[in-house]
């Protein structure tokens, strides 16, 4: 399972700014661009960086639009020396998935999910998988067990989580939790901005 060490974004000095998504389409690639130019001014990532960036983004706004409603997003973007973190925050439909016969749904029920780990979606290449934190927390880990060389042939068919699998990939590390106190949803992506990333 792929796991890698992130160091947290927290710098004195540090970029963060938030941007707001009227979580209209028109407006997705627009705010995409602008949240790219607005890194590579402070963080100056590599190409291979970009690329992820666009990724994430665009799976995620491309959640808010479908998932959100008429509220807002606000992406809060952070970046240090080591990683970039992009947040996603609404208020739209909390995350649900479709697990084998069962459909979680955040928050979960009760308090006996901390550490389970349950399989989202899989085909010959990767399994995404979810490691319940607790009952309001998930983070995202995919394994990989096939030659991903050919997996271009999997996209013909696009599964309903085929966006969380996306950013995962394209991160070190990638979380939801849902805020009981405010009953919002919180995406968290974090991509290393080291040179092999």
């Amino acid at each position: 399972m792929r796991r890698l060490q992130v160091k947290r974004c927290n710098m004195p000095g540090g970029l963060s700014k938030k941007f707001f998504f009227t979580n209209n389409a028109d407006a997705l690639y627009p705010l995409t661009l602008e949240i790219i130019e607005h890194i590579k001014q402070e963080a100056i990532p590599g190409e291979t960086v970009i690329l992820k960036l666009k990724m994430v983004l665009i799976e995620l706004l491309t959640n808010a639009i479908k998932h959100s409603g008429s509220n807002e997003t606000i992406i809060e973007v952070s970046a240090d020396a080591y990683c970039i973190r992009l947040k996603k925050t609404d208020r739209g439909d909390a995350l649900a998935i479709e697990c084998g016969q069962t459909k979680l749904e955040w928050p979960l029920p009760g308090k006996h999910h901390t550490g389970r780990i349950i399989n989202i979606y899989g085909d010959n290449y990767c399994t995404l998988k979810g490691n319940l934190e607790n009952n309001c927390n998930i983070n995202f880990l995919i394994h990989e067990h096939g030659d991903t060389t050919e997996m271009a042939d999997a996209t013909i068919t696009l599964p309903e989580h085929f966006g969380l699998m996306i950013i995962t990939r394209a991160c070190n590390s990638f979380l939801y939790e849902f805020d009981v106190d405010t009953c919002t949803n919180n995406f968290i992506a974090t991509i290393n901005t080291g040179e092999n990333n």
